[in-house]
């Protein structure tokens, strides 16, 4: 749904919320994760300043000052929604997620971090040792006191990253990295119709995102070398992955429109995987296997398809962008 399409929504559903004078009490949170999801919300134009005379915000640290104390000081299930973006990467990160869904009613996963453990939770190929020498050197406390600052102290960082649903539950996601502006515009028009639907829910197609994309897919399609989008000039018409691409459209939910295939890069499965495909990095796997082929099958067919296959840079980056930290995280 496009700005204009959320502006009409709320101009034209007869919604109880409009009428009430208790507006819902909304809040928006930010734990490990880059910030995009917090800018997203200006996706939807000017319809934003429409959803916002509509919501009472309670707690919103990036737009008003705002502190934990504040939060705590509220009663139980005082807030209606909250919205929660990034990953759970510090035990402050984690308790703040705590401390808002015992303060909600409802809690969404917004954005891939807290959704799927999003891009931090590539970290999880190495132990928290192991990142704390790398990045710091020998010898570094995350947990010991700040200098000059009394007893303030870094928050320690989890053993590993992981999205929101590992630590609280969730009842709703607004997939995405960032959320896209149709889902951004589906899910307030829904939180303000006042319909939400049964959770757990996710604001994103049940389908492909193959089965919104325009370019054409041939019933023959065939996959003889692998390449990556600086090596190639797509044709504008044909499907990506037929050209050598690797697009994750043939496993992630549908919603946005396409828009990163469309101007000719390959999705890379922000949205996150299908109900059918389960695990993206299998099952796009399995959708490969079935695409390198070639027109001899004799004695050089299968080195000439573990070839191809070896030709794949960065697997774990490709199949697993997102995800990583719900579905191959260390245990």
């Amino acid at each position: 749904m496009c700005e204009k399409g959320l502006r009409s929504d709320l101009t034209q559903t007869p919604s109880h919320i409009a009428h009430n004078p208790s507006r819902p009490k909304v809040a928006v949170y930010w734990t490990g994760s880059c910030g995009g999801c917090d800018v997203s919300f200006l996706e939807v134009g000017e319809a934003i300043v429409e959803v916002l005379s509509r919501v009472e915000i309670v707690f919103w640290p990036a737009l008003a000052d705002a502190k934990r104390a504040d939060l705590e000081a509220l009663p139980p299930g005082y807030i209606d929604v909250a919205l929660i973006n990034g990953v759970i990467r510090t035990e402050e990160n984690r308790e703040m997620a705590e401390i808002l869904r015992a303060k909600s009613k409802h809690i969404v996963a917004y954005g891939a971090c807290a959704h799927l453990g999003g891009v931090p939770s590539l970290a999880n190929k190495w132990g928290k040792e192991e990142i704390f020498r790398a990045v710091f050197g020998p010898g570094f406390r995350p947990a010991a006191p700040i200098e000059g600052n009394g007893e303030a102290m870094l928050p320690d960082l989890t053993e590993a990253a992981v999205p929101l649903e590992h630590v609280v539950w969730v009842d709703y996601t607004v997939p995405g990295c960032p959320p896209p502006a149709p889902l951004i515009s589906r899910f307030f028009a829904a939180l303000l119709s006042g319909e939400m639907p049964e959770p757990p829910y996710i604001f994103a197609n049940v389908k492909a995102l193959c089965e919104e994309c325009p370019r054409v897919r041939h019933d023959d399609r065939r996959i003889e070398q692998i390449v990556r989008p600086h090596e190639v000039v797509p044709d504008p018409e044909v499907c990506l992955l037929e050209q050598g691409l690797i697009c994750m459209g043939p496993v992630t939910r549908g919603g946005c429109n396409a828009p990163c295939p469309v101007a000719g890069m390959p999705c890379t499965g922000c949205l996150g995987p299908t109900p059918e495909a389960g695990d993206p990095g299998a099952a796009m796997l399995s959708a490969l296997a079935s695409l390198v082929r070639f027109e001899d099958e004799g004695e050089e067919y299968f080195a000439r398809e573990d070839e191809v296959i070896e030709a794949l840079a960065d697997p774990l980056g490709t199949f697993y962008m997102y995800s990583f930290g719900k579905y191959r995280r260390k245990r």
